[in-house]
């Protein structure tokens, strides 16, 4: 990262030299009492350093050795120099902070030479950016730019020195194979593979690569990338859809991949239909058409903030959902969306518990930052805040749950919008009107995404089953949101627990609930009755019911369901049961 600035490492190195010099230590090569370490003209034979193709020999022009070759014989990018500037440092020790000699920092913005080979750091042909004698491809290279911050260093964010951003950067080792070469596998030249199950930054930017769109910065999204080297979470998951009043011989299939950014791609196609548009319903609700051709064929794709014109955007949660092909009515193919797998135990995008990074858009420059924090209460999420950084001045729409809920105003490069359950109008907060536990949130301005993300579905979890206390909440569990009809001391919790295929056993349970019976609606379907008596209820539905328990048959695709708790015709608590664990 070229981030030091040149005049305090200039005068570290002044004072380092004069030092040594003191101490008889520092080189001279053409003895004129300037250490070789800040001297502009090291051999003194009238070429600056900068300008020089061989910074520690040539003829000297004046002083002792006038007339004389002094130095070496080696250009500076001869493979045998290992010192280009005579300062006694090895050009590949991270010691050496100024490889050339010419006053430029390595990692100064200015250094665009690093190894004074008058190729520039950013060239195609520049195969040694720090003059080392190591191939910037090699396995033993691990500092391509010489700047003292290793490859594969979290605060390395130019790692071959030409100073653009790996965020940003075409061929990011500098190795003149760009990033979307089928011939690049390793992007960032860290000595780690791309598809080595170590690698979790691919192109050593500032994301990790289960942050990360776009892992080997080639351009292409990783969902929509054939070279893509998934999580183990990120496979794509395909089953076939039961053939309903299709015609004999048709068959029409559904995809699903969830990445590990959070981005979903929901893929149907269809064979043997009638060509003309079909309606594909997910949980009752059209979320689109697919358009069969005059062949019999289809395909369309949804994706969640999707960027292609030939993607719908999918804005409701699909997984484990029903879902129907159809044409006026008539269902041609019904099914389930199936479940894609979850994250190894202890793998996953390290967040503070109760807040959350946003994950840049498209749109988004390259240093935009967003965050998002929930404070949650017994009744769920409390309080929300969103806030961004180096955005270009202006307003900016935020979407939670498919609904705009604010306009951002963006000034000096930052914005901030904040919602409260008890909101203070006076100090800018917006009513928290509306349940947020896990809901998707995206800030965009017109079709143009720059952030999305998630609420958190619940608050910090609680380790060894300790009594959680506060409002926090077990894994897998949610504490559902208050409306305001519901009674002010009640809580209610769902908890889900989770196995290979989804959830396997779930539990709703009240306290301080007034004594009567509440429907249980999963994803607008009535699932069982809480019968309150004393102030307590609890349901519970299981994959293997007992039933001396009293647990009731868990049928029915509960992952991500919008779970609601209801007294008559009015909705008391409301929440989204977790998608996974």
């Amino acid at each position: 990262m070229k981030s030091r600035s040149l005049s305090a490492l200039v005068a570290a190195t002044l004072f380092a030299a004069a030092s040594a010099s003191a101490a008889g230590r520092a080189p001279d090569l053409d003895g004129d009492g300037v250490p070789n370490i800040v001297d502009p003209d090291i051999d003194n034979d009238g070429v600056p350093n900068a300008l020089d193709r061989n910074i520690d020999g040539g003829i000297a022009r004046s002083g002792p050795h006038a007339g004389k070759h002094i130095g070496d014989h080696l250009d500076n990018d001869s493979p045998a120099e290992r010192d280009i500037d005579d300062d006694g440092q090895d050009d590949g020790s991270l010691a050496d902070r100024d490889i050339d000699g010419d006053g430029r920092a390595d990692d100064s913005p200015l250094e665009n030479d690093t190894d004074g080979d008058r190729r520039n750091d950013d060239s195609a042909a520049e195969r040694d950016v720090d003059g080392d004698g190591q191939n910037d491809d090699e396995a033993a290279e691990d500092d391509i730019d010489g700047d003292g911050f290793a490859d594969d260093d979290d605060t390395e964010m130019d790692i071959d020195g030409d100073n653009t951003s790996d965020d940003n950067d075409a061929d990011v080792d500098g190795d003149g194979r760009n990033n979307d070469d089928n011939a690049e596998m390793d992007t960032d030249g860290d000595n780690r593979a791309d598809d080595d199950a170590a690698e979790d930054n691919d192109d050593g930017d500032s994301l990790p690569d289960r942050a990360d769109a776009d892992d080997d910065n080639d351009g292409v999204e990783d969902n929509n990338d054939p070279d893509h080297r998934g999580e183990a979470d990120e496979l794509e998951v395909q089953v076939s859809l039961a053939r309903q009043a299709a015609p004999s011989g048709s068959r029409s299939r559904v995809k699903i991949q969830r990445m590990a950014t959070g981005k979903v791609e929901l893929e149907l196609d269809a064979r043997g239909l009638t060509a003309g548009a079909v309606d594909v319903t997910v949980d009752g609700v059209v979320i689109g058409q697919m358009v069969i051709d005059a062949g019999g064929e289809g395909e369309q794709q949804w994706e969640t903030n999707a960027n292609d014109q030939d993607e719908i955007n999918l804005t409701i949660d699909v997984i484990g959902k029903s879902i129907t092909v159809g044409r006026a009515g008539v269902v041609y193919f019904a099914g389930t969306v199936p479940q894609p797998p979850d994250a190894p135990t202890g793998v996953g995008v390290v967040v503070t518990p109760g807040s959350d990074r946003l994950i840049p858009g498209p749109a988004a420059p390259v240093s935009a930052k967003g965050k998002l924090e929930a404070e949650f209460g017994g009744a769920g999420v409390v309080s929300l805040e969103l806030e961004v950084e180096a955005l270009e001045a202006g307003s900016y729409t935020v979407v939670i749950g498919g609904e705009e809920r604010a306009v951002m105003t963006v000034s000096g490069g930052k914005g901030k919008v904040r919602w409260d359950t008890e909101a203070k109008i006076s100090e800018g907060r917006l009513p928290l009107d509306f349940a947020a536990a896990g809901l998707p949130v995206s800030i965009v301005q017109g079709e143009a995404v720059y952030f999305t993300g998630n609420v958190p579905a619940a608050g910090p979890g609680v380790a060894d089953g300790e009594d959680g206390g506060g409002g926090e909440t077990p894994a897998g569990a949610v504490v559902l949101t208050r409306t305001a009809e519901a009674p002010a001391a009640a809580v209610v919790t769902a908890a889900a627990d989770f196995g290979v295929a989804g959830i396997v056993s779930l539990e709703v349970e009240a306290e301080a609930l007034e004594d009567g019976e509440y429907a249980v609606l999963i994803d607008g379907v009535v699932r069982g009755v809480l019968v309150s008596a004393g102030g307590e209820a609890k349901l519970r539905w299981d994959t293997e019911p007992d039933a001396a328990r009293g647990d009731l048959m868990l049928d029915f695709a509960s992952a991500g369901a919008v779970v609601k708790i209801r007294k008559g015709d009015t909705d008391l608590f409301t929440g989204l049961l977790p998608a996974s664990l």
